[in-house]
């Protein structure tokens, strides 16, 4: 059905205007060119499906070639056939029916046998990219080529740790030793492996070859292979090792099960820098200080590394590392059921939402996915993700990132004379980067440290979401002494332990809230609905009241401009239903009002009170609820909700007086839309209908006043659930904007755009993907005076949306919104990510309905790449976007080169 036949406005995102901004106002092109552009438009965005089609196709026919070639490849190498080994995932690990959730004790006590008797045991994450060329430039250190650069980083690393065996040979006798009157003995290494990327290069038969021959005591033992994948598998591997009924052996270096964890930087990419950091991460992990580290007055290291940062994040920089098993296993499982993952971005996303209302902060730096532990970040952090970690470190102070990377400026290369033991932290003041002075704005005003996310206020966001009551640091831990304000937050953690930084927040008068009163001060359920039963007989006569839910709300700071509103309300409702084919108003039907006052004094109450009685030949007057606390403005949008699922057949008007200020002078004309007959919803074609819909920045009426069907309503989440899970979308939102999951060109996030906690009220009614909404008033917006009889003959129902897709309200100007809307829709990597567009209205119908509109629903034709949107989104659900931008960025690519080809053909 085209956009002529529904009524609604040709949308400005139609396929067909992709490649220029739609017009405003009125066009001046004739009928014959715009059918012409119409069917052009048709034809393009039929070839664009087919186009997306086709080079899917082709993508996946070539990956299958490439897997049958390396198929082939690995087979002739080892005379074996992987014909019956299934692909495992990091997805097939999570949940509990993933492997590492159904392995038992015994069976890892069985798969890491082999380290039984070893004096290293080892972690290797190593990738191997799918390219088979490369040569080794000697001079350079440098390799040209993935998989030969691959090879060599696994050479090297396989032959440090060749070299450590060695060293501990020539120890002698020491702790650990089989030898007799200290004669040397051979040492046994064991690395267990995980292969991502490219099986064929490395089979496991010549791994263990390689690392045989570098040192006869050397295993390597794969565990198994990923196609794609990222450290996590191998942590969780690590892991499970170290939470097994295996006991440390007697021939182990020291008595304490340790473990050590290395990854193959630089086979990703091959860079000069790379290389040296992994040389030294590796050295560093494996120096005798790290593998026995000393007690120090009494304290213990639980892990060791090169270096230890309290900056941006609590880690261990290159995560290479060797840690006690006794401490590994307090930590949450890098895979199982995805909990670390999941709390840990749970953590982020409250911190988010916090730092939007203005609660905490993060002064120290900007956003940064790296240093909030987000995406692959994340297992960089899980090492001394808990608050009980005891660090150590083995290089001295003056070994900084440039020195790491061989690029210090006065030339010194990394050498022995750079290691140094000691415990951690001790780089407290080291200068990381981040915003310049940042540091010293800090140290100046206490009440910012105390707020800042980087020190104690957000690793206790962390802890206390990762690990709840287990969160909890130590009285004598090291984090109260060494992060700012410390002292400060120790004494409130004391006070309510893994709720301290709930508690601070509520104590320090934040400007979010509820909407709604809590569920004790409610009326129970039952009392509820069975005042609505008692209108029973109103509801049943021949010619039933028009059902009005009213909040109304009196500020403290503006009772004057909130009583005049009302009284321009009371004076609507007193005429009745404005009927629009005759053009008069309904005196026959009256009006069955159920409200609400927050923030009335005794004079506001008995007022309203009076204005009902002196129109109660006209209107039924029920209150419904009288609330002190101001922000509790949402209490009716409840009732309304209850009413509805008693009564699912009816339809229901709501109206509130609590209007910004471009709206205050059109409440009355906004108010008599809403109760008009041309607003009376129906299933259909319209569940949901109002004086002006706008579908961005988020879908809303004007006002956020209504007329809406109650078996649409009964679709809805409770108005105070849908604010609970609002808000964590609103987080959520936040994070996936730092990871640049979504584009936020249009507008800014903000805590009214996001719904976050009482800001939902205005996003209920329209965020169901179900809403078929449609309004009343001319599309301009001069025209909503306060004259009701002559602007309600200018009312014309239509579906929606029809008008300029942004409100008013959320413009800065007109000019600079056409300006920003036309770049967001010509540069489709933009407009395909935009959270205002489908990217984000998708991820909110899936966190909220678990749903997604019909396949005839509105939404498709209306906004940006619609039809293609609709395919990727019934299969991928919210990964849409991503699935969506990678099968579109080879046509963009081909598009482009197809233009610049016609562009020179027609010069």
């Amino acid at each position: 059905m085209d956009s002529a036949q529904r009524g609604v406005m040709a949308s400005p995102y139609s396929s067909h205007t992709k490649y220029q901004p739609a017009p405003y106002g009125n066009g001046n092109g004739s009928t014959r060119d715009r059918e012409q552009k119409t069917k052009r438009g048709c034809h393009r965005r039929l070839c664009r499906i087919f186009t997306v089609a086709l080079i899917f196709v082709i993508i996946s026919v070539k990956r299958m070639y490439h897997r049958g070639k390396e198929h082939s490849y690995f087979d002739f190498l080892t005379g074996l056939s992987f014909d019956d080994v299934a692909v495992v995932t990091p997805a097939d690990r999570r949940g509990a029916g993933g492997a590492s959730a159904s392995l038992s004790l015994t069976a890892i006590d069985k798969k890491y046998a082999s380290a039984e008797d070893a004096h290293l045991v080892m972690f290797y994450n190593l990738y191997i990219p799918p390219n088979v060329t490369g040569q080794v430039n000697d001079e350079e250190d440098v390799v040209n080529g993935d998989v030969a650069n691959a090879i060599h980083v696994i050479k090297d690393q396989m032959g440090q740790i060749s070299s450590v065996l060695l060293r501990m040979e020539g120890e002698g006798g020491g702790v650990g030793s089989n030898g007799r009157n200290g004669e040397k003995v051979e040492k046994k290494g064991v690395v267990f492996y995980n292969l991502i990327g490219n099986e064929a290069a490395v089979p496991p038969r010549e791994m263990s070859a390689l690392c045989r021959k570098l040192h006869p005591r050397l295993e390597c033992q794969r565990i198994q292979h990923y196609e794609d994948a990222g450290e996590e598998v191998t942590l969780q591997d690590l892991h499970d090792y170290c939470r097994s009924d295996h006991k440390p052996s007697s021939t182990n270096i020291n008595r304490r099960r340790r473990v050590t964890y290395l990854h193959s930087k630089g086979s990703y990419h091959s860079q000069k820098e790379n290389h040296i950091w992994r040389r030294i991460m590796t050295d560093a992990a494996l120096h005798p200080s790290c593998l026995d580290p000393p007690t120090t007055n009494g304290t213990t290291c639980d892990i060791c590394s090169a270096q230890f940062y309290i900056k941006y994040a609590i880690m261990f920089p290159g995560n290479m590392w060797t840690a006690d098993c006794s401490y590994i296993r307090k930590l949450i499982p890098p895979l199982t059921d995805g909990e670390y993952e999941r709390k840990k971005e749970a953590s982020i996303e409250r911190f988010l939402t916090l730092r939007m209302w203005g609660v905490l902060d993060a002064t120290l730096d900007t956003d940064n996915a790296e240093h909030f532990g987000l995406g692959r970040y994340a297992w960089e952090h899980w090492v001394a993700s808990s608050p009980h970690v005891r660090p150590c470190e083995v290089h001295t102070m003056e070994v900084g990132p440039l020195i790491l990377l061989g690029k210090d400026p006065q030339g010194r290369k990394f050498g022995p004379e750079y290691y140094d033991w000691g415990m951690a932290p001790r780089r407290i003041e080291a200068n990381l980067g981040g915003i310049r002075n940042a540091r010293l704005k800090l140290l100046n005003s206490p009440n910012l440290s105390f707020r800042e996310y980087y020190y104690m206020a957000g690793n206790l966001v962390k802890w206390f979401y990762l690990y709840g009551p287990e969160g909890v640091p130590s009285q004598d831990s090291w984090v109260w002494r060494v992060f700012p304000e410390g002292q400060r937050w120790k004494e409130l953690v004391g006070q309510h332990g893994e709720n301290a930084v709930e508690e601070t927040v509520k104590a320090s008068a934040p400007r979010f809230h509820s909407a709604f009163v809590s569920e004790d001060v409610r009326a129970a359920p039952d009392t509820s609905l069975q005042l609505f039963h008692d209108d029973d007989g109103l509801l049943s006569l021949s010619n039933p009241p028009l059902v009005v839910f009213y909040q109304i709300l009196f500020p403290p700071d503006n009772k004057e401009k909130a009583l005049a509103a009302v009284k321009s309300q009371f004076d609507v409702l007193s005429l009745g239903q404005f009927d629009n084919e005759s053009g008069t108003f309904d005196q026959n039907r009256k009006i069955l009002l159920y409200y609400t006052i927050t923030g009335g004094r005794v004079q506001e109450v008995d007022l309203i009170s009076n204005l009902c009685k002196e129109k109660s030949d006209r209107i039924t007057c029920r209150q419904r609820g009288n609330y002190d606390a101001e922000g509790v403005y949402g209490e009716n949008v409840h009732h309304l909700h209850a009413f509805c699922n008693v009564k699912p057949s009816y339809h229901v008007v709501y109206i509130t007086n609590r209007l910004d200020d471009s709206l205050a002078t059109k409440i009355k004309a906004i108010t008599s839309a809403v109760m008009s007959t041309m607003c009376l919803p129906s299933e259909e074609s319209c569940n949901v209908c109002g004086a002006e819909f706008y579908p961005l920045p988020f879908l809303h009426f004007t006002g956020n006043m209504f007329s809406a069907s109650c078996g649409y309503v009964n679709k809805l989440m409770s108005p105070s659930t849908f604010e609970n899970a609002m808000t964590d979308v609103a987080g959520a939102a936040l994070v996936a904007e730092m990871k640049e999951t979504y584009t936020t060109k249009l507008f800014p996030l903000g805590t009214r755009i996001l719904g976050s906690y009482q800001h939902s009220i205005d996003h209920w009614i329209g965020a169901h993907p179900d809403l078929k909404p449609c309004d009343i008033a001319p599309t301009s917006t001069d025209k909503l005076d306060e004259t009701i009889l002559d602007q309600m003959k200018l009312y014309s129902r239509a579906p929606a949306p029809r008008r300029g897709s942004a409100s008013p309200g959320y413009l800065v100007s007109n000019s600079e919104w056409r300006e920003r809307e036309s770049k967001s829709r010509l540069k489709r990597t933009i407009s395909l990510r935009e959270y205002y567009y489908l990217a984000g209205n998708i991820f909110r119908w899936k966190r909220l309905y678990d749903k997604l509109p019909n396949a005839n629903s509105w939404v498709w034709e209306w906004f940006p790449d619609g039809q293609l949107w609709e395919l990727a989104a019934r299969t991928s659900g919210e990964n849409a976007v991503n699935v969506l931008a990678n099968q579109l960025s080879e046509q963009l690519a081909l598009e482009e080169k197809l233009a610049q080809q016609l562009a020179i053909k027609d010069t």
